[in-house]
C-alpha cells in the first residue's frame, strides 16, 4: 500500500491567540477543521522564525539542534548545516519526492534547494517580490508592476502615501513594523504565487509518477508585518478590537517587557501607533494568506488526492502587535501571542470536525507526520506523536506538559517556560518568574507568582520545569541562578 502524501502549510507569524475573532472567518483553517482535527492548545516551543523552524523539521528542542537565535548574535547557532539530518531525508529515503516552496530562514548562504527539497526558496530571510521567478508570475496580471503604497511606516523613513516598485530588488521599505496597499488583485500577494507555484510542481510529480507520494512543505513570508494587502482584497473583518492587554502598564511583569514596550513607542512616530488599523491588517494579512493556500486543497480535491493526503496548517509562532502594553512583532516575549499557534491535521483516518484540547507543540509535528505516514524516523526525537489522538478518540493525551525556551531575540534574555493543564509558569534567566491561570486569566493580566494562594501550584510548576529541563537535557550554564531558583520547588 503507498504512503498518504504530505501537505505541510506554515504560516510566519501569525496572529492567532487572545484575538476575539470569529474562526469561521479564517478560510484554511475553517476548512481543516470540517475536514480534520484542531488542536486548541497548541504552542511553538520558541517563539522566533528560526529555531521555531529547525523545531519543525529535527523534531527535537532548540537546546539539542542548537539553533537558539535568528542571527547568531548572542554566540548561539542560527543556521543548519548540511550535515544535520532532517524530517525530509526519511521521507525520500522511503520513496517520497520532497518539494518546498518559500521562506526557508535557516542558512544565510543557503536556501531549501541545498537541502535536498525541489522548489522554490531564498537563501536567509528571502525577499520573493524582487526574483525572476515572481515577476514571471506577476506577469499575468495587468501590466506585470507591483506598487506598494505606505499606509503606516512602521520604523521606516517611508511617507505615508509613498509609493514603490517592489519588484526591484531592494525595494522593500520595512521588516518589523507597518502596513501597506498592493495596488492590484489578491493574487499579486506572494503568497498566491507561492500556492501557483507549488500546485505546478504537484502536477509535475503526477506527470511523472502517478503514485510516487510526496512531501511538499509550503511556507509564506506573510502574514508576518509589514502586513501588505492588495487594493483588490475584499474584507469580511469589522470594527476588529486589539487585545485586553494593549493597555497593561506591565507591573507585573519582568523589566525586559516594559523595555520592549517603551521601544516602539520611541522608536515609531504617532501615526505608526494606530492600534485599531495594525490589529485589523495583522488579522487580514492571515486571511489573505489562508485564501492563498486553500487553493491547495482545492487542488488535491480536484485531482482526487485528498483523502491519501495528510494536510498540517501550522505557524512557526504568534504575533504580539496590539497587544501587552503597546507592542508589535514579538521582541523576547513569552506572552500567549507570542507563543501559540494554530495547528490542524487532516487526512487518512484522522477524526472529522474535532477540535482537541489536549496540550501539544511544534515539536510534536515531526513524530506524528512519521508515524501518520508510517516512516521510521532517522534521528532520537523529543517530541511525542498525537497521531493516536488524532484517530482514536479514546487516546490519551500525547503529554501533559510542555517545556518552551528562549535565548532573545535583539538582546539576550534566556527565559523558559512550563505549560500544564491550566497553569503557565514563566521564568527568566535572574529569577523573576510569572505564574498564569489561562483558563480565568488568558490576556496574563495577573501575575500569581507572589500570591500566597498559588504558593503550591507555583512549587509545583517549579519542580515540574526543573525534572522537564533535566529529562531534555536542557543544561546551559547561563542558567544556573534559574535553576537554582527552580530548586526550591523540589523542597
Amino acid at each position: 500500500m503507498s504512503h498518504a502524501n504530505v501537505l505541510w502549510i506554515v504560516a510566519d507569524h501569525q496572529a492567532f491567540a487572545n484575538r476575539g475573532v470569529d474562526p469561521s472567518l479564517f478560510p484554511l483553517q475553517s476548512r481543516l477543521q470540517k475536514l480534520g482535527t484542531s488542536f486548541s492548545r497548541a504552542y511553538t516551543v520558541l517563539p522566533i522564525c528560526s529555531p521555531s523552524r529547525a523545531t519543525m523539521l529535527t523534531g527535537q528542542y532548540p537546546h539539542t539542534h542548537g539553533v537558539t537565535e535568528n542571527d547568531g548574535r548572542f554566540g548561539g547557532r542560527a543556521e543548519l548545516d548540511q550535515s544535520d539530518h532532517l524530517i525530509q531525508h526519511d521521507f525520500a529515503d522511503a520513496g517520497y519526492r520532497c518539494g518546498w516552496f518559500g521562506k526557508w530562514h535557516l542558512s544565510q548562504t543557503q536556501s531549501a534547494q541545498d537541502f535536498g527539497f525541489e522548489g522554490f526558496s531564498l537563501p536567509g530571510y528571502g525577499y520573493p517580490y524582487g526574483t525572476p521567478e515572481y515577476r514571471a508570475y506577476l506577469a499575468q496580471f495587468h501590466d506585470g508592476s507591483l506598487w506598494a503604497e505606505v499606509e503606516s511606516p512602521g520604523e521606516s523613513r517611508r511617507a505615508t502615501g509613498e509609493k514603490i516598485d517592489l519588484t526591484a530588488e531592494d525595494a522593500w521599505f520595512d521588516y518589523e513594523a507597518g502596513t501597506a496597499l498592493l495596488h492590484g488583485p489578491e493574487e499579486v500577494h506572494e503568497a498566491f504565487f507561492l500556492a501557483d507555484a507549488s500546485i505546478k510542481w504537484l502536477e509535475k510529480v503526477r506527470e511523472t509518477d502517478a503514485t510516487q507520494p510526496f512531501f511538499l512543505r509550503i511556507d509564506t513570508w506573510g502574514p508576518h508585518p509589514p502586513y501588505t494587502m492588495p487594493t483588490g482584497f475584499s474584507s469580511p473583518l469589522h470594527n476588529v478590537q486589539p487585545s485586553e492587554n494593549l493597555n497593561s502598564d506591565l507591573s507585573q511583569r519582568p523589566e525586559h517587557h516594559r523595555d520592549y514596550r517603551d521601544r516602539w513607542k520611541s522608536d515609531l512616530r504617532p501615526e505608526s501607533l494606530d492600534w485599531d488599523l495594525l490589529s485589523r491588517r495583522a488579522l487580514e494579512h492571515c486571511i489573505l494568506v489562508e485564501r492563498a493556500l486553500e487553493r491547495l486543497v482545492d487542488h488535491l480535491e480536484a485531482t482526487g488526492e485528498l483523502e491519501n493526503t495528510v494536510i498540517v496548517f501550522c505557524s512557526d509562532h504568534g504575533d504580539a502587535v496590539a497587544s501587552n502594553g503597546g507592542v508589535m512583532n514579538k521582541g523576547s516575549l513569552m506572552v500567549e501571542e507570542t507563543m501559540r499557534i494554530p495547528l490542524l491535521f487532516s487526512g487518512p483516518k484522522v477524526r472529522v470536525g474535532w477540535e482537541c484540547n489536549h496540550l501539544v507543540g511544534n515539536v510534536d509535528i515531526a513524530p506524528t507526520l512519521h508515524e501518520l505516514c508510517g516512516i521510521p524516523a532517522g534521528l532520537q526525537m523529543q517530541g511525542n506523536s498525537v497521531a493516536k489522538c488524532l484517530t482514536d478518540p479514546d487516546a490519551p493525551p500525547a503529554r501533559e506538559r510542555l517545556m518552551t525556551q528562549h535565548y532573545g531575540l535583539h538582546v539576550p534574555i534566556l527565559q523558559r517556560a512550563l505549560y500544564r493543564d491550566r497553569w503557565k509558569y514563566v521564568i527568566q534567566s535572574n529569577g523573576f518568574d510569572e505564574l498564569y491561570d489561562l483558563e480565568n486569566d488568558p490576556s496574563e493580566l495577573l501575575n500569581l507568582a507572589n500570591h500566597s494562594t498559588a504558593t503550591e501550584q507555583k512549587r509545583l510548576m517549579r519542580s515540574e520545569l526543573a525534572r522537564e529541563m533535566q529529562v531534555l537535557g536542557d543544561d546551559d550554564p547561563r542558567l544556573a541562578t534559574m535553576k537554582s531558583v527552580l530548586e526550591t520547588g523540589l523542597r
